[in-house]
Order: C-alpha cells, then sequence, then structure tokens
C-alpha cells in the first residue's frame, strides 16, 4: 500500500471525492495535490482536508515536467485525474484539450518513468 500519493487534478469533482476518501480510509497515507485550477477545478472540494497534516495543495501543471518531478520523488504512487473535461469547450477550442490531455499525461508518464524506473522495466 503507498503512503504518499500524488494526485493529479484532485480539487475536481471526481478527484475531490477520492482525497477524502484516501485521508479518510488511510490514516498512515499522505496525499499530495496538483492541481492547476482551471474552469473545472476548486479549492473549495477540499475545505474539509485542508489543514489535515497529510494534505499538501500545490498549484501546478501537469504539462510542467520541471514542477513534476520533486513532486514524484516524495511520493510512492499516482492518481491521474487532471483532464480538461468539458466537451462544448473543446469543440470551440481543442488546444488546451491536447495540451493537458495529450501532452500533460505524456509528461506526467515520461517523468514517472524516469524517476521510478528500476532499470530492468519495471517500477
Amino acid at each position: 500500500m503507498p503512503s504518499h500519493i500524488l494526485v493529479t487534478g484532485g480539487c475536481g469533482f471526481i478527484g475531490a471525492n477520492f482525497v477524502r476518501f484516501v485521508l479518510e480510509q488511510r490514516p498512515d497515507c499522505k496525499v499530495t495535490n496538483l492541481d492547476a485550477l482551471t474552469y473545472s477545478g476548486n479549492l473549495e472540494n477540499l475545505t474539509q482536508v485542508e489543514n489535515d497534516p497529510r494534505y499538501r495543495f500545490v498549484h501546478g501543471d501537469i504539462g510542467n515536467r520541471q514542477a513534476i518531478e520533486p513532486l514524484l520523488a516524495q511520493c510512492d504512487a499516482v492518481v491521474h485525474f487532471a483532464a480538461e473535461s468539458h466537451v462544448d469547450r473543446s469543440i470551440l477550442d481543442s488546444g488546451p484539450f491536447v495540451q493537458t490531455n495529450v501532452l500533460g499525461t505524456q509528461t506526467l508518464l515520461d517523468a514517472v518513468r524516469s524517476l521510478w524506473a528500476d532499470g530492468n522495466g519495471g517500477y
């Protein structure tokens, strides 16, 4: 079982419910929440845990590898919820969706692979 989880997109509806669930169910687990706080992220979703010493909020973007790597170095698991999610917005401007959902996810996965790979193709 992980002892410190990096949650991306933890201020969104699903992410915030996951963060609260982990902190309620796993008293031995820390959560670092990385969220860009775009239109679907809201810090108010986590007011009940904001003072929990096991919880840390980091305002940042999954597309920024320099921001991700130090967080990954402190964690032993990642749960990835960060995404642009409103279809109506994607029709008007697909750029942010590609940037976050495709390139941001690739950046996150590349950082995990480079930091956590054991050299034998495993993690």
